[in-house]
Protein backbone atom coordinates (compact mmCIF):
# COMPACT_ATOMS: atom_id res chain seq x y z
CA UNK A 1 0.00 0.00 0.00
CA UNK A 2 1.38 3.38 -1.03
CA UNK A 3 1.82 6.06 1.59
CA UNK A 4 -0.60 9.02 1.13
CA UNK A 5 2.31 11.45 0.78
CA UNK A 6 3.89 9.42 -2.01
CA UNK A 7 0.57 9.06 -3.80
CA UNK A 8 -0.04 12.83 -3.55
CA UNK A 9 3.41 13.61 -4.91
CA UNK A 10 2.89 11.18 -7.78
CA UNK A 11 -0.46 12.81 -8.60
CA UNK A 12 1.05 16.27 -8.44
CA UNK A 13 3.95 15.13 -10.63
CA UNK A 14 1.58 13.76 -13.27
CA UNK A 15 -0.42 17.00 -13.20
CA UNK A 16 2.73 19.08 -13.53
CA UNK A 17 3.86 16.94 -16.44
CA UNK A 18 0.51 17.39 -18.18
CA UNK A 19 0.70 21.14 -17.63
CA UNK A 20 4.28 21.23 -18.98
CA UNK A 21 3.22 19.35 -22.09
CA UNK A 22 0.33 21.75 -22.62
CA UNK A 23 2.63 24.74 -22.18
CA UNK A 24 5.21 23.38 -24.64
CA UNK A 25 2.55 22.58 -27.22
CA UNK A 26 1.01 26.03 -26.87
CA UNK A 27 4.39 27.73 -27.12
CA UNK A 28 4.92 26.16 -30.53
CA UNK A 29 1.57 27.37 -31.89
CA UNK A 30 1.28 30.35 -34.19
CA UNK A 31 -1.14 33.11 -33.22
CA UNK A 32 -3.81 31.71 -35.55
CA UNK A 33 -3.30 28.16 -34.24
CA UNK A 34 -3.65 29.49 -30.70
CA UNK A 35 -6.87 31.21 -31.68
CA UNK A 36 -8.24 27.89 -32.97
CA UNK A 37 -7.14 26.07 -29.80
CA UNK A 38 -8.86 28.71 -27.67
CA UNK A 39 -12.07 28.31 -29.67
CA UNK A 40 -11.99 24.55 -29.04
CA UNK A 41 -11.37 25.09 -25.32
CA UNK A 42 -14.28 27.53 -25.09
CA UNK A 43 -16.64 25.01 -26.66
CA UNK A 44 -15.40 22.13 -24.48
CA UNK A 45 -15.06 23.81 -21.07
CA UNK A 46 -18.13 25.61 -19.66
CA UNK A 47 -16.04 27.40 -17.03
CA UNK A 48 -14.13 29.33 -19.71
CA UNK A 49 -15.57 32.40 -21.34
CA UNK A 50 -14.22 35.03 -23.67
CA UNK A 51 -13.42 38.23 -21.81
CA UNK A 52 -14.61 40.29 -24.79
CA UNK A 53 -18.09 38.81 -24.54
CA UNK A 54 -18.60 39.36 -20.80
CA UNK A 55 -19.57 42.17 -18.52
CA UNK A 56 -17.69 42.59 -15.27
CA UNK A 57 -20.44 41.05 -13.15
CA UNK A 58 -20.23 37.63 -14.72
CA UNK A 59 -16.52 36.99 -14.59
CA UNK A 60 -13.97 35.93 -12.02
CA UNK A 61 -11.67 38.91 -12.17
CA UNK A 62 -9.11 37.17 -10.03
CA UNK A 63 -8.65 34.51 -12.70
CA UNK A 64 -8.86 36.61 -15.84
CA UNK A 65 -6.05 36.85 -18.32
CA UNK A 66 -5.16 39.52 -20.80
CA UNK A 67 -1.93 38.45 -22.44
CA UNK A 68 -0.95 42.05 -23.10
CA UNK A 69 1.83 42.79 -20.66
CA UNK A 70 2.70 45.87 -18.68
CA UNK A 71 5.34 46.80 -21.21
CA UNK A 72 2.61 47.56 -23.74
CA UNK A 73 0.69 49.88 -21.45
CA UNK A 74 3.94 51.55 -20.50
CA UNK A 75 4.81 54.27 -18.08
CA UNK A 76 4.48 57.72 -19.47
CA UNK A 77 5.73 59.42 -22.55
CA UNK A 78 8.18 56.76 -23.68
CA UNK A 79 5.51 54.40 -25.01
CA UNK A 80 3.68 56.41 -27.64
CA UNK A 81 0.82 55.17 -29.80
CA UNK A 82 2.25 52.52 -32.15
CA UNK A 83 -0.15 53.47 -34.94
CA UNK A 84 1.20 57.02 -34.81
CA UNK A 85 4.85 56.04 -34.33
CA UNK A 86 5.06 53.26 -36.91
CA UNK A 87 5.04 54.16 -40.60
CA UNK A 88 3.89 51.29 -42.80
CA UNK A 89 5.26 51.44 -46.31
CA UNK A 90 2.21 49.73 -47.84
CA UNK A 91 -0.61 50.49 -45.41
CA UNK A 92 -3.90 51.21 -47.16
CA UNK A 93 -6.70 53.56 -46.16
CA UNK A 94 -8.85 51.04 -44.38
CA UNK A 95 -10.26 52.86 -41.36
CA UNK A 96 -13.30 50.68 -40.84
CA UNK A 97 -11.64 48.56 -38.14
CA UNK A 98 -11.86 45.45 -40.31
CA UNK A 99 -8.76 43.61 -41.43
CA UNK A 100 -7.99 44.07 -45.08
CA UNK A 101 -6.70 41.10 -47.07
CA UNK A 102 -3.96 43.39 -48.37
CA UNK A 103 -2.82 44.49 -44.93
CA UNK A 104 0.93 43.73 -44.68
CA UNK A 105 0.47 42.76 -41.05
CA UNK A 106 -1.75 39.90 -42.13
CA UNK A 107 -0.08 38.63 -45.27
CA UNK A 108 3.08 36.62 -44.93
CA UNK A 109 5.04 35.55 -48.00
CA UNK A 110 4.26 32.13 -49.40
CA UNK A 111 6.24 29.65 -47.30
CA UNK A 112 9.36 28.01 -48.68
CA UNK A 113 9.08 24.59 -50.20
CA UNK A 114 10.67 21.84 -48.13
CA UNK A 115 13.40 21.51 -50.77
CA UNK A 116 14.29 25.20 -50.66
CA UNK A 117 14.17 25.25 -46.86
CA UNK A 118 16.57 22.32 -46.59
CA UNK A 119 18.91 23.49 -49.35
CA UNK A 120 19.18 26.90 -47.72
CA UNK A 121 20.58 25.12 -44.65
CA UNK A 122 22.80 22.79 -46.67
CA UNK A 123 24.29 25.61 -48.73
CA UNK A 124 25.59 27.48 -45.67
CA UNK A 125 26.64 24.39 -43.72
CA UNK A 126 30.35 24.59 -44.51
CA UNK A 127 30.46 20.98 -45.72
CA UNK A 128 33.17 19.89 -48.13
CA UNK A 129 32.31 19.75 -51.83
CA UNK A 130 31.75 15.97 -51.84
CA UNK A 131 29.53 15.94 -48.73
CA UNK A 132 27.68 18.99 -50.02
CA UNK A 133 26.86 17.21 -53.27
CA UNK A 134 25.63 14.07 -51.50
CA UNK A 135 23.51 16.10 -49.07
CA UNK A 136 21.88 17.89 -52.00
CA UNK A 137 21.22 14.56 -53.71
CA UNK A 138 19.47 13.27 -50.59
CA UNK A 139 17.37 16.42 -50.25
CA UNK A 140 16.25 16.03 -53.88
CA UNK A 141 15.30 12.41 -53.13
CA UNK A 142 12.88 13.27 -50.29
CA UNK A 143 9.16 12.98 -50.92
CA UNK A 144 6.58 15.66 -50.13
CA UNK A 145 6.27 14.41 -46.54
CA UNK A 146 10.02 14.69 -45.93
CA UNK A 147 10.70 10.93 -46.04
CA UNK A 148 13.50 9.16 -47.89
CA UNK A 149 11.64 6.35 -49.65
CA UNK A 150 14.50 5.14 -51.88
CA UNK A 151 17.22 2.99 -50.34
CA UNK A 152 20.75 4.35 -50.06
CA UNK A 153 21.88 1.56 -52.39
CA UNK A 154 19.48 2.76 -55.09
CA UNK A 155 20.62 6.36 -54.66
CA UNK A 156 24.27 5.28 -54.73
CA UNK A 157 23.74 3.63 -58.12
CA UNK A 158 22.46 6.93 -59.48
CA UNK A 159 25.38 8.88 -58.01
CA UNK A 160 28.24 6.54 -58.91
CA UNK A 161 27.27 3.18 -60.43
CA UNK A 162 29.35 0.28 -59.15
CA UNK A 163 31.03 2.22 -56.35
CA UNK A 164 31.43 0.41 -53.03
CA UNK A 165 32.10 3.49 -50.94
CA UNK A 166 29.22 5.77 -51.93
CA UNK A 167 26.71 4.02 -49.66
CA UNK A 168 28.90 4.69 -46.61
CA UNK A 169 29.34 8.31 -47.71
CA UNK A 170 25.57 8.62 -48.15
CA UNK A 171 25.02 7.28 -44.63
CA UNK A 172 27.18 10.10 -43.27
CA UNK A 173 25.39 12.65 -45.46
CA UNK A 174 22.00 11.31 -44.33
CA UNK A 175 22.95 11.81 -40.68
CA UNK A 176 23.61 15.44 -41.54
CA UNK A 177 20.31 15.84 -43.44
CA UNK A 178 18.45 14.29 -40.51
CA UNK A 179 19.93 16.98 -38.25
CA UNK A 180 18.28 19.76 -40.28
CA UNK A 181 15.07 21.60 -39.51
CA UNK A 182 12.33 20.38 -39.34
CA UNK A 183 13.16 17.54 -36.97
CA UNK A 184 12.22 14.17 -38.43
CA UNK A 185 13.09 15.00 -42.03
CA UNK A 186 15.09 12.39 -43.94
CA UNK A 187 13.56 9.49 -42.02
CA UNK A 188 13.00 6.16 -43.74
CA UNK A 189 10.06 5.08 -41.59
CA UNK A 190 7.51 6.57 -39.23
CA UNK A 191 9.39 5.04 -36.31
CA UNK A 192 12.66 6.71 -37.36
CA UNK A 193 10.86 10.00 -37.98
CA UNK A 194 9.36 10.08 -34.49
CA UNK A 195 12.64 8.94 -32.95
CA UNK A 196 14.52 11.80 -34.61
CA UNK A 197 12.02 14.24 -33.14
CA UNK A 198 12.31 12.72 -29.69
CA UNK A 199 16.11 12.97 -29.83
CA UNK A 200 15.72 16.69 -30.53
CA UNK A 201 13.71 17.18 -27.33
CA UNK A 202 15.26 18.48 -24.09
CA UNK A 203 16.66 15.61 -22.04
CA UNK A 204 14.55 16.52 -19.00
CA UNK A 205 11.16 16.21 -20.73
CA UNK A 206 9.03 13.83 -18.60
CA UNK A 207 8.42 10.48 -20.26
CA UNK A 208 11.15 10.88 -22.89
CA UNK A 209 13.15 7.65 -22.27
CA UNK A 210 10.00 5.52 -22.24
CA UNK A 211 8.63 7.28 -25.33
CA UNK A 212 11.84 6.46 -27.20
CA UNK A 213 11.59 2.78 -26.23
CA UNK A 214 7.97 2.62 -27.39
CA UNK A 215 8.72 4.29 -30.72
CA UNK A 216 11.78 2.10 -31.34
CA UNK A 217 10.17 -1.26 -30.59
CA UNK A 218 6.42 -1.09 -30.03
CA UNK A 219 4.93 1.43 -32.42
CA UNK A 220 2.67 -1.27 -33.88
CA UNK A 221 1.19 -1.97 -30.44
CA UNK A 222 0.72 1.74 -29.86
CA UNK A 223 -1.16 2.06 -33.15
CA UNK A 224 -3.36 -0.85 -32.05
CA UNK A 225 -3.99 0.88 -28.68
CA UNK A 226 -2.71 -2.24 -26.92
CA UNK A 227 -1.78 -0.51 -23.67
CA UNK A 228 -1.80 -3.71 -21.63
CA UNK A 229 0.88 -5.44 -23.72
CA UNK A 230 3.06 -2.33 -23.90
CA UNK A 231 3.05 -1.79 -20.13
CA UNK A 232 3.67 -5.49 -19.50
CA UNK A 233 6.53 -5.77 -22.00
CA UNK A 234 8.24 -2.58 -20.85
CA UNK A 235 7.49 -3.06 -17.15
CA UNK A 236 6.01 0.41 -16.74
CA UNK A 237 2.94 1.73 -14.95
CA UNK A 238 -0.14 3.00 -16.76
CA UNK A 239 0.59 6.55 -15.60
CA UNK A 240 4.15 6.34 -17.00
CA UNK A 241 2.76 5.01 -20.27
CA UNK A 242 0.17 7.80 -20.43
CA UNK A 243 2.93 10.36 -19.99
CA UNK A 244 5.06 8.85 -22.76
CA UNK A 245 2.05 8.40 -25.03
CA UNK A 246 1.12 12.06 -24.64
CA UNK A 247 4.64 13.05 -25.69
CA UNK A 248 4.56 10.75 -28.73
CA UNK A 249 1.21 12.12 -29.86
CA UNK A 250 2.58 15.66 -29.78
CA UNK A 251 5.05 14.72 -32.57
CA UNK A 252 4.55 15.17 -36.31
CA UNK A 253 4.51 11.94 -38.36
CA UNK A 254 4.65 14.15 -41.48
CA UNK A 255 7.45 16.63 -40.66
CA UNK A 256 7.09 18.48 -43.97
CA UNK A 257 3.36 19.12 -43.63
CA UNK A 258 3.82 22.88 -43.15
CA UNK A 259 5.78 23.29 -46.40
CA UNK A 260 4.82 23.53 -50.02
CA UNK A 261 1.86 25.91 -50.17
CA UNK A 262 2.09 28.58 -52.86
CA UNK A 263 -0.62 30.72 -51.30
CA UNK A 264 0.35 33.61 -49.02
CA UNK A 265 -0.71 32.96 -45.43
CA UNK A 266 -2.82 35.27 -43.33
CA UNK A 267 -0.76 35.96 -40.24
CA UNK A 268 -1.40 37.78 -36.99
CA UNK A 269 1.99 39.08 -35.82
CA UNK A 270 2.89 38.23 -32.24
CA UNK A 271 4.78 41.47 -31.65
CA UNK A 272 5.24 44.85 -33.28
CA UNK A 273 8.58 46.63 -33.50
CA UNK A 274 8.86 50.39 -33.34
CA UNK A 275 11.43 53.01 -32.49
CA UNK A 276 11.32 54.57 -29.04
CA UNK A 277 13.83 57.25 -28.05
CA UNK A 278 16.31 56.19 -30.70
CA UNK A 279 16.12 52.41 -30.11
CA UNK A 280 14.02 49.69 -31.69
CA UNK A 281 11.78 47.93 -29.17
CA UNK A 282 9.41 44.94 -29.36
CA UNK A 283 5.85 45.30 -28.06
CA UNK A 284 3.15 42.63 -27.75
CA UNK A 285 0.41 42.79 -30.37
CA UNK A 286 -2.93 42.95 -28.60
CA UNK A 287 -4.65 41.36 -31.62
CA UNK A 288 -2.62 38.19 -30.98
CA UNK A 289 -3.41 38.13 -27.25
CA UNK A 290 -6.51 36.05 -26.44
CA UNK A 291 -8.59 37.38 -23.56
CA UNK A 292 -10.11 34.64 -21.47
CA UNK A 293 -11.46 34.35 -17.98
CA UNK A 294 -13.09 31.80 -15.72
CA UNK A 295 -16.78 32.40 -15.08
CA UNK A 296 -17.03 33.44 -11.43
CA UNK A 297 -20.54 32.09 -10.87
CA UNK A 298 -19.64 28.61 -12.15
CA UNK A 299 -16.31 28.61 -10.30
CA UNK A 300 -17.98 29.56 -6.99
CA UNK A 301 -20.59 26.85 -7.47
CA UNK A 302 -17.90 24.24 -8.12
CA UNK A 303 -15.86 25.25 -5.07
CA UNK A 304 -18.88 25.01 -2.76
CA UNK A 305 -18.96 21.23 -3.23
CA UNK A 306 -16.93 19.19 -0.74
CA UNK A 307 -14.15 17.40 -2.56
CA UNK A 308 -14.76 19.59 -5.61
CA UNK A 309 -11.26 19.07 -7.01
CA UNK A 310 -12.01 15.42 -7.82
CA UNK A 311 -15.37 16.11 -9.50
CA UNK A 312 -15.70 16.46 -13.31
CA UNK A 313 -16.43 20.19 -12.97
CA UNK A 314 -13.51 20.52 -10.56
CA UNK A 315 -11.24 18.93 -13.15
CA UNK A 316 -12.51 21.40 -15.74
CA UNK A 317 -11.80 24.28 -13.37
CA UNK A 318 -8.23 23.04 -12.88
CA UNK A 319 -7.78 22.62 -16.63
CA UNK A 320 -9.11 26.13 -17.22
CA UNK A 321 -6.55 27.55 -14.78
CA UNK A 322 -3.77 25.61 -16.51
CA UNK A 323 -4.87 26.97 -19.86
CA UNK A 324 -4.86 30.56 -18.65
CA UNK A 325 -1.44 30.15 -17.10
CA UNK A 326 -0.05 28.49 -20.26
CA UNK A 327 -1.34 31.37 -22.40
CA UNK A 328 0.19 33.89 -20.02
CA UNK A 329 3.56 32.10 -19.98
CA UNK A 330 3.49 31.82 -23.77
CA UNK A 331 2.98 35.56 -24.18
CA UNK A 332 5.72 36.36 -21.66
CA UNK A 333 8.23 34.00 -23.29
CA UNK A 334 7.50 35.23 -26.83
CA UNK A 335 7.96 38.85 -25.76
CA UNK A 336 11.21 38.07 -23.93
CA UNK A 337 12.64 36.26 -26.94
CA UNK A 338 11.45 38.95 -29.35
CA UNK A 339 12.92 41.68 -27.14
CA UNK A 340 16.28 39.90 -27.03
CA UNK A 341 16.29 39.49 -30.82
CA UNK A 342 15.39 43.12 -31.46
CA UNK A 343 17.97 44.35 -28.95
CA UNK A 344 20.74 42.54 -30.85
CA UNK A 345 19.45 43.48 -34.31
CA UNK A 346 19.34 47.28 -34.05
CA UNK A 347 21.51 47.52 -37.18
CA UNK A 348 19.09 45.39 -39.19
CA UNK A 349 16.11 47.58 -38.35
CA UNK A 350 18.09 50.64 -39.40
CA UNK A 351 19.80 49.31 -42.54
CA UNK A 352 18.27 45.94 -43.52
CA UNK A 353 19.82 42.53 -44.18
CA UNK A 354 23.23 43.99 -44.90
CA UNK A 355 23.55 44.82 -41.19
CA UNK A 356 21.99 41.66 -39.73
CA UNK A 357 23.94 40.06 -36.88
CA UNK A 358 24.43 36.28 -36.91
CA UNK A 359 22.44 34.63 -34.12
CA UNK A 360 22.33 31.10 -32.76
CA UNK A 361 19.53 29.73 -30.61
CA UNK A 362 21.95 29.45 -27.69
CA UNK A 363 22.69 33.20 -27.89
CA UNK A 364 19.07 34.12 -27.21
CA UNK A 365 18.55 31.19 -24.81
CA UNK A 366 21.41 32.47 -22.63
CA UNK A 367 20.11 36.03 -22.81
CA UNK A 368 16.55 35.08 -21.83
CA UNK A 369 17.49 32.28 -19.42
CA UNK A 370 15.64 29.41 -21.11
CA UNK A 371 16.56 26.18 -22.89
CA UNK A 372 17.56 26.30 -26.58
CA UNK A 373 14.56 24.10 -27.43
CA UNK A 374 12.27 26.76 -25.95
CA UNK A 375 13.76 29.41 -28.23
CA UNK A 376 13.37 26.99 -31.15
CA UNK A 377 9.66 26.64 -30.37
CA UNK A 378 9.21 30.39 -30.02
CA UNK A 379 10.92 31.19 -33.33
CA UNK A 380 8.79 28.70 -35.28
CA UNK A 381 5.76 30.33 -36.90
CA UNK A 382 6.03 33.59 -34.91
CA UNK A 383 6.15 36.94 -36.69
CA UNK A 384 6.99 40.53 -35.87
CA UNK A 385 5.40 43.46 -37.67
CA UNK A 386 8.10 45.99 -38.51
CA UNK A 387 8.54 48.98 -40.82
CA UNK A 388 10.53 46.55 -42.99
CA UNK A 389 7.55 44.26 -43.34
CA UNK A 390 6.33 41.12 -41.66
CA UNK A 391 9.36 39.14 -40.48
CA UNK A 392 9.46 35.64 -39.02
CA UNK A 393 11.54 35.33 -35.85
CA UNK A 394 13.78 32.65 -37.36
CA UNK A 395 14.84 35.08 -40.12
CA UNK A 396 17.53 36.25 -37.69
CA UNK A 397 18.99 32.81 -36.97
CA UNK A 398 21.54 30.82 -38.94
CA UNK A 399 25.19 29.97 -39.21
CA UNK A 400 27.87 32.60 -38.84
CA UNK A 401 31.16 33.28 -40.54
CA UNK A 402 34.33 34.64 -39.01
CA UNK A 403 36.08 36.98 -41.41
CA UNK A 404 39.84 37.05 -41.79
CA UNK A 405 40.05 39.94 -39.33
CA UNK A 406 38.05 37.99 -36.71
CA UNK A 407 34.73 39.83 -37.21
CA UNK A 408 31.56 37.72 -37.08
CA UNK A 409 29.44 38.07 -40.20
CA UNK A 410 26.00 36.74 -41.07
CA UNK A 411 25.81 34.71 -44.31
CA UNK A 412 22.63 36.66 -45.08
CA UNK A 413 24.59 39.91 -44.86
CA UNK A 414 27.29 38.53 -47.20
CA UNK A 415 24.63 37.41 -49.68
CA UNK A 416 22.99 40.84 -49.58
CA UNK A 417 26.32 42.55 -50.23
CA UNK A 418 27.11 40.18 -53.12
CA UNK A 419 23.71 40.86 -54.67
CA UNK A 420 24.23 44.63 -54.33
CA UNK A 421 27.68 44.41 -55.93
CA UNK A 422 26.49 42.31 -58.88
CA UNK A 423 23.41 44.48 -59.46
CA UNK A 424 25.63 47.57 -59.75
CA UNK A 425 28.25 45.98 -62.03
CA UNK A 426 28.68 46.85 -65.71
CA UNK A 427 26.79 44.05 -67.54
CA UNK A 428 29.36 44.18 -70.35
CA UNK A 429 32.19 43.66 -67.86
CA UNK A 430 30.77 41.53 -65.03
CA UNK A 431 32.86 40.96 -61.94
CA UNK A 432 34.67 37.71 -61.25
CA UNK A 433 34.42 36.14 -57.79
CA UNK A 434 37.92 37.43 -57.02
CA UNK A 435 36.88 41.00 -57.84
CA UNK A 436 33.68 40.59 -55.80
CA UNK A 437 35.87 39.39 -52.92
CA UNK A 438 37.98 42.54 -53.18
CA UNK A 439 34.90 44.77 -53.19
CA UNK A 440 33.63 42.98 -50.10
CA UNK A 441 36.95 43.70 -48.41
CA UNK A 442 36.53 47.38 -49.26
CA UNK A 443 33.14 47.26 -47.52
CA UNK A 444 34.66 45.69 -44.41
CA UNK A 445 33.76 42.04 -45.07
CA UNK A 446 36.93 40.00 -45.51
CA UNK A 447 35.95 36.49 -46.64
CA UNK A 448 37.57 33.86 -48.83
CA UNK A 449 36.86 33.67 -52.56
CA UNK A 450 35.39 30.17 -52.19
CA UNK A 451 32.91 31.62 -49.69
CA UNK A 452 31.88 34.24 -52.25
CA UNK A 453 31.41 31.49 -54.85
CA UNK A 454 29.27 29.43 -52.46
CA UNK A 455 26.98 32.31 -51.50
CA UNK A 456 26.72 33.61 -55.05
CA UNK A 457 25.49 30.16 -56.08
CA UNK A 458 23.14 30.02 -53.07
CA UNK A 459 21.30 33.20 -54.11
CA UNK A 460 21.03 32.12 -57.74
CA UNK A 461 23.57 34.47 -59.35
CA UNK A 462 25.32 32.83 -62.34
CA UNK A 463 29.14 32.79 -62.67
CA UNK A 464 30.89 35.66 -64.42
CA UNK A 465 31.04 33.99 -67.86
CA UNK A 466 27.35 33.12 -67.77
CA UNK A 467 26.47 36.70 -66.82
CA UNK A 468 28.61 37.99 -69.68
CA UNK A 469 26.83 35.68 -72.16
CA UNK A 470 23.42 36.74 -70.83
CA UNK A 471 24.35 40.40 -71.28
CA UNK A 472 25.55 39.76 -74.86
CA UNK A 473 22.34 37.90 -75.72
CA UNK A 474 20.21 40.71 -74.33
CA UNK A 475 22.25 43.23 -76.33
CA UNK A 476 21.70 41.28 -79.56
CA UNK A 477 17.95 41.12 -78.92
CA UNK A 478 17.85 44.91 -78.83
Amino acid sequence: MHAPGLQLRATQGAALSQQMQQGLKMLQMSALELEQAIAQALSANPLLESDDALDDAGADEGEAIDSRTNEEEGDGEELVDPERELTWSTTGNNHSGERSADDPVLLAPAPQSLRDHLLSQVNVSGLGERDLTLARVLVEALDEDGYLRDSLEEIAELVEPGSRTVVRELEVALSFVQSLDPAGVGARSVSECLLLQLRAQPRDIPGLPLAMRIVESHLDLLAAHDTVRITRMLGCSESDFAQANQLIRSLAPRPASTFGSDEPQHVVPDVTVRKVRGRWVAFPNSAASPRLRINRLYADAVRRDRGWSSTPMGTQLTEARWLLRSIEQRAETILKVASAIVATQQGFFEHGDVAIRPLHLRDIAAEVGVHESTVSRVTSGKYMATPRGLIEFKHFFGSRLVSEDGYRISPRAIQTLIRDIVESEDPKQPLSDIRITRQLEQRGASVARRTVTKYRDAIGIPPVEARRMIAMAQQQQR
